[in-house]
């Protein structure tokens, strides 16, 4: 799922940007201000985890923790 979403994220960007294929997807990732799916996940992944290690729900301090 991860690859598929950065090719259609892709195809967006070079759309948008009007770059061709050979354009490095850093730099047009870094024209959009972006950053790749994997390091998104990733960071989501890590702040789930901490949630869950704190074992504190959300709902359950009503967002406060």
């Amino acid at each position: 799922m991860r690859k598929t979403l950065q090719v259609w994220i892709n195809r967006g960007l070079r759309k948008i940007l009007e770059a061709v294929r050979t354009t490095p997807v850093d730099a047009m990732l870094g024209e959009m201000g972006m950053k790749r799916v994997e390091w998104e996940l990733e960071k989501k992944v890590a702040r789930w985890g901490y949630r869950l290690a704190r074992g504190k729900r959300e709902w359950e301090t009503g967002g406060r923790g």
